[in-house]
């Protein structure tokens, strides 16, 4: 299970390790992390391009080294990006971006949710990870069905279920649930 509060597994933008203009890597291959950012708008000229915000509020540009198709990925959904490095360009005014190389595209995730959404869910599921119980009532004891949407809530009966799924906003969650959780460092 990833650690969604753990700064060196989800880093910022600056926290990434950078690559310089000529593709030199500043930092070992060893480590495991993923940049979380909420889509902006798509600025898809030539490359496909979106422009994205960090969860501390930095803008940047995802720009993507495949000619891949960016249906799914809208305005307002998080993208996860895994092992990404941000990419130092030199000269006057130019700004740093993250490049997904070619042959990776397939290994960024679209989470539909806001970023804000989707680090307090990532928040509740370590929590909740470590603890079974319904997510309704908070019955700890006896037989618990889980959600069949996101494999993640699990409930002590039918009424709970549909209290969770009404009442207590899971049917808005159950999708960016199912998203965090093929997530994996």
């Amino acid at each position: 299970m990833s650690r969604f509060t753990e700064a060196s597994q989800f880093p910022t933008f600056y926290e990434l390790p950078a690559v310089s203009a000529d593709g030199q890597a500043s930092s070992s291959q060893d480590e495991s992390w993923c940049l979380l950012a909420q889509i902006k708008e798509n600025m898809t000229i030539t490359k496909p391009t979106l422009i994205v915000t960090d969860r501390t509020g930095v803008d940047f540009a995802l720009l993507f080294e495949d000619s891949i198709s960016l249906k799914g990925f809208r305005k307002g959904y998080t993208v996860a990006v895994p092992n990404v490095r941000r990419t130092d360009r030199e000269g006057e005014g130019k700004k740093a971006v993250v490049r997904v190389p070619a042959g990776r595209s397939a290994d960024v995730k679209v989470i539909p949710g806001a970023l804000e959404r989707v680090l307090e869910l990532g928040v509740v599921l370590e929590k909740r990870n470590m603890e079974r119980k319904c997510a309704a009532c908070g019955k700890t004891e006896g037989a618990f069905m889980k959600c069949t949407g996101c494999g993640f809530a699990a409930y002590c009966g039918k009424d709970c279920q549909v209290k969770g799924w009404a009442e207590m906003d899971h049917k808005s969650n159950c999708k960016v649930l199912k998203a965090l959780l093929d997530i994996s460092i």
